[in-house]
């Protein structure tokens, strides 16, 4: 049989290498959150106080000071006050889940020491029964998992059993005691709030409201019915105003939708009205101007008739004066007098005819009732 030998400077890969998987569980799991360090289950066993943190027993009792006597302190993860149960520390429930995964991670640093033996014979261990607890090697692991009574149960190699802690969490096999390993947590204590075995319960928790935990359940049970009725309600009622909820919100979504739709339309018909507005304003205004260039060429037509007139009579009197002798200009004495007299009657300031003046009307009130009726026709044409 031949073994795998490593090279120096290569990994085996015949193994597969737990150190992050062993790491990750520590950081998450297995550390106190308050001073950083592994739990145990001694000094430094995990505690789970009332706010729902877990702390190690060293850290609640520097905290509490007075040698962990207290009747409150405050948590050392979210600072909180929480009260001490039987006004000592030691008195705080302890983190089963925790312990749970600290037993199996201690097994499984003796099993990569071949330290672990199986319960049915003297071959070590290779596998773990969560609910059972105990350690089994291949042959036996494999014969658990195909009997009737415990085929059910989780059976995990020790070399997977710390990648997924999960598992460890929601086995239902009996919690031992952190104090007395052998004993089964079988009474609850409801003076301190926590899980005690039989030996505790006659010692540390003497005096103390000590209950089988099956009434507890029992108890338990009765209370939780009538809540578990309410809360199906409850959620029945949310349920039924969540689709109310989603009803409103689809109306006044199609509402808002046609919100927008309509101002939109109607300002699209502001902005076509005034468009139509503006045109026959301009339209009025070229019409007025080509009036006026007409007037005004007309009197610039009429000017110019003036002085060319004026002009040409000008040069036949003095055409007159120069070609004739003076019996001839005496015998065309009336044509002269004649030209003369039309030439008197030009005045010395032409007089300009003033050009029309033609007002634009635009009042804005006129103008928004003009509005108002364009936007009118404008949605009875969007209705129909």
């Amino acid at each position: 049989m031949s073994s795998a030998v490593a090279t120096p400077g290569f990994q085996d890969i015949s193994k597969p290498d737990p150190g992050p998987v062993d790491s990750k569980l520590k950081e998450e799991y297995l550390t106190c959150r308050s001073c950083k360090k592994c739990y145990d289950f001694a000094k430094r066993a995990p505690h789970e106080m009332p706010c729902g943190d877990t702390a190690c027993l060293d850290c609640l009792r520097q905290y509490a000071g007075r040698n962990g006597k207290a009747e409150d302190l405050f948590c050392p993860i979210c600072d909180r006050t929480v009260p001490v149960p039987g006004g000592h520390v030691c008195c705080f429930p302890s983190n089963a889940g925790t312990l749970k995964i600290l037993e199996v991670f201690n097994l499984v640093q003796a099993h990569r020491d071949h330290s672990v033996p199986c319960m049915g014979c003297d071959l070590p261990g290779d596998a773990r029964c969560l609910e059972c607890q105990e350690n089994y090697c291949a042959d036996h692991a494999n014969f658990h998992s195909i009997v009737a009574a415990t085929k059910h149960h989780t059976v995990t190699k020790f070399e997977n059993i710390l990648a997924e802690p999960q598992k460890i969490l929601k086995a239902n096999g009996s919690q031992m005691c952190s104090k007395h390993r052998e004993s089964h947590l079988e009474a609850v204590c409801t003076t301190c709030n926590s899980l005690v075995c039989l030996v505790c319960a006659i010692t540390d928790h003497k005096g103390h409201t000590v209950k089988e935990i099956g009434d507890t359940m029992d108890s338990i049970q009765e209370r939780i019915h009538p809540l578990t009725a309410k809360v199906k309600q409850t959620e029945y009622d949310i349920q039924q105003n969540l689709t109310i909820a989603k009803d409103v919100d689809k109306d006044m979504n199609i509402m808002f939708q046609r919100c927008k739709r309509d101002l939109n339309i109607g300002f699209m018909g502001v902005v076509r009205s005034c468009r139509d507005r503006q045109l026959e304003l301009f339209a009025e205004v070229d019409q007025i101007f080509e009036g006026n260039v007409n007037i005004l060429e007309q009197q610039i037509h009429d000017i110019e008739d003036e002085i060319n007139f004026t002009i040409r009579g000008q040069y036949m009197l003095s055409d007159m004066y120069d070609e004739y002798s003076a019996a001839e200009v005496a015998g065309l004495g009336a044509e002269m007098e004649r030209i003369i007299d039309d030439l008197q009657t030009i005045p010395d300031d032409l007089v300009i005819e003033p050009m029309p003046t033609v007002k634009v009307t635009f009042d804005s009130r006129t103008e928004s009732k003009y509005y108002k009726s364009q936007r009118t026709s404008e949605t009875s044409k969007l209705q129909t």
